[in-house]
């Protein structure tokens, strides 16, 4: 089999893992190391397309954000160890890492996908959303105005901090703490949650993802930013459109057995 590496280069732990992750898989066959990590481990360094490309399975060191910028390149299946906090998407915690890797090389495994989501910004197609995209104002305690279509149909005019369009996965992160639900990873839906709604009847939505969310930005609205799974960012403007729907492409998590719903009462329920 060949594998990529790729691990949070600011954790000590992570950094240290990586060599016994590295020295494990290279007697099962080929390895490739993500830039930062390579520089570490002393080997050649390869771009995260690069890794999907050349990677079967790409094996993640750290926390959920070293699993979503991996996902954002990678599609190839990502077996995510935690070295890091709560680590909600991974599936090994660190001190089993060789062991889950030892069920990798016996193929005792699945693939679970996850959804995505496509973002148009002016019809030009921007990274692809893993956790969530969110349009909120640039400038601290000034509220933003914009409308919400699905299709071409309005349904809200709204002053708020902001709107977060979250897929399933995103739904236990960013849009859960703005009182979102917790979705299921196999409903093929997204999350609309508003941030800070100046209304009481504001509530979040759940939309088919094969439906387009529209987002306009309404003149009287202060500096705006559109921000893709807190990296990816861009200024916007109330000339501009944002046309969010479900991407073609997809997440692809290794996993060894332990449902959603197992995950859930063990890291979020305590």
């Amino acid at each position: 089999m060949r594998f990529g590496i790729v691990c949070n280069p600011h954790k000590k732990k992570s950094l240290a893992l990586s060599k016994d992750v590295y020295k494990f898989l290279s007697q099962h066959g080929d390895v490739f190391a993500e830039e930062q990590t390579a520089q570490f481990l002393g080997i050649t360094s390869y771009t995260l397309l690069e890794l999907n490309q050349k990677a079967d399975i790409v094996v993640t060191i750290g926390g959920d954000g070293t699993i979503i910028k991996t996902a954002q390149a990678v599609e190839k299946p990502i077996f995510a160890i935690n070295s890091g906090g709560m680590g909600f998407l991974c599936e090994m915690e660190s001190k089993y890492a060789v062991e889950g890797l030892e069920r990798i090389v016996d193929g005792k495994y699945t693939i679970e996908e996850r959804a995505k989501l496509k973002v148009l910004f002016n019809g030009k197609r921007l990274p692809d959303a893993a956790n969530e995209m969110t349009l909120q104002t640039a400038r601290i305690a000034k509220i933003m105005y914009f409308q919400l279509f699905v299709e071409d149909e309005l349904i809200d005019t709204l002053g708020a901090d902001g709107v977060i369009i979250a897929t399933p996965t995103g739904s236990t992160s960013y849009a859960l703490s703005v009182g979102g639900p917790i979705m299921d990873p196999a409903v093929n839906a997204m999350v609309v949650a508003p941030l800070a709604p100046f209304r009481l009847s504001a509530r979040p939505w759940i939309v088919p993802l094969q439906k387009k969310i529209r987002v306009t930005v309404l003149s009287k609205s202060k500096e705006t930013k559109l921000v893709i799974d807190g990296d990816y960012a861009l200024d916007v403007s109330p000339k501009d459109e944002i046309v969010v729907t479900g991407s073609e492409r997809k997440i692809c998590f290794v996993r060894f057995g332990e449902s959603f719903y197992q995950m859930v009462r063990l890291k979020l329920v305590r």
